[in-house]
């Protein structure tokens, strides 16, 4: 590999054209070829960027036009594509979430870390000053004990949302709320408060659109810290609300509306200002590409400084497998998507 490491996006949907306009942005960076199952999508997009198109992941990743993958296809079949790439040699960056299935996604973890490949996830809240600031809190025990650490996700998506594509809220594919909205917010409480330990209680089901996965669920879980908390997540709320994360312990308290600290004290002292970003980021509560970019940005560019250092990226496979787990865990509770 040369000074710079070339990027094979792999799906040249929503997603993967957002992803496409963010490596134009990341430094050290270009796109060396791109790959959909459509050919015609594919041909069309590697026009637009200059670069060679491919309809095979295999292929692709065999060709040598590439250093690294980036994985922006359907949740089912992230880390299949990401082993193929990874097996070839290739450095993987994926999608939120690293998969939807447990077994595959610890295999694409075991075989990139085998090899010596970087592998990181898009859960871009990892990224965010704030939220990184009152991550730390937690983990020094400024809060004290944790004691409850939930979230609740109310969002919205018409119909016409979940037939715009056929793999959209199927079981194989895509998964429901938890899997596709709420997959944010559970890698954050995952993240302040540690790995979903157990699951109390589970209940999902379909209640407001023609779909298979489920588009509302509840669940009480425990975490490795030993909080307890709540999530609820539904695309059924119009108008949609933002989602709301709260942390608590025996010495202080955190809460976020969207990805934005809104309250955060300890020890009687509030330490908002600190960590205020200012400026909402809207998070796709109605429309699914009404997001920021900059996470993206910045996970994009972490991930190629991590290959040209030779070091673990901000976000690592580890890190984006404590999530899937949790979805597995919740899931297997509710009795859905085995």
């Amino acid at each position: 590999m040369g000074d710079t490491v070339r990027v094979g996006v792999v799906g040249c949907g929503a997603i993967g054209q957002a992803h496409l306009s963010v490596w134009r942005r990341v430094q050290g960076a270009v796109v060396g070829a791109v790959c959909d199952a459509v050919g015609a999508r594919a041909e069309e997009t590697a026009r637009a960027y200059g670069c060679t198109a491919f309809t095979d992941v295999e292929v692709m990743a065999a060709s040598g036009l590439v250093d690294a993958a980036d994985i922006c296809t359907p949740s089912g079949l992230h880390a299949s594509q990401g082993l193929a790439a990874a097996r070839q040699g290739l450095h993987v960056l994926c999608e939120k979430p690293l998969d939807i299935h447990v077994g595959r996604a610890r295999e694409l973890v075991d075989i990139c870390e085998a090899e010596g490949l970087v592998l990181s996830c898009v859960l871009q809240r990892r990224t965010y000053r704030g939220a990184r600031a009152v991550t730390a809190a937690c983990r020094e025990g400024r809060l004290g004990r944790l004691l409850s650490c939930s979230a609740y996700i109310k969002w919205w998506r018409d119909q016409a949302y979940y037939d715009s594509s056929a793999w959209r809220g199927t079981w194989a594919l895509d998964g429901g709320v938890l899997a596709n909205q709420a997959l944010h917010a559970l890698d954050h409480l995952c993240w302040l408060a540690g790995p979903v330990v157990a699951v109390d209680h589970a209940e999902a089901a379909t209640v407001g659109h023609r779909m298979e996965a489920e588009d509302f669920l509840v669940a009480a879980i425990r975490f490795g810290s030993g909080a307890r908390g709540v999530i609820e997540a539904t695309t059924c709320c119009n108008p949609p609300l933002c989602t709301r994360i709260e942390v608590f312990g025996t010495r202080g308290a955190a809460a976020f509306d969207d990805a934005d600290v809104v309250q955060f004290g300890y020890d009687g002292e509030d330490h908002t200002a600190s960590v205020c970003e200012g400026g909402s980021r809207l998070g796709g509560r109605a429309e699914a590409m009404a997001i920021s970019l900059q996470g993206h940005t910045d996970v994009a560019t972490d991930f190629v400084a991590a290959i040209r250092e030779g070091r673990q990226p901000m976000i690592t496979g580890h890190d984006a497998l404590v999530s899937v787990e949790a979805l597995r865990a919740i899931y297997d509770a509710a009795g859905v998507g085995k």
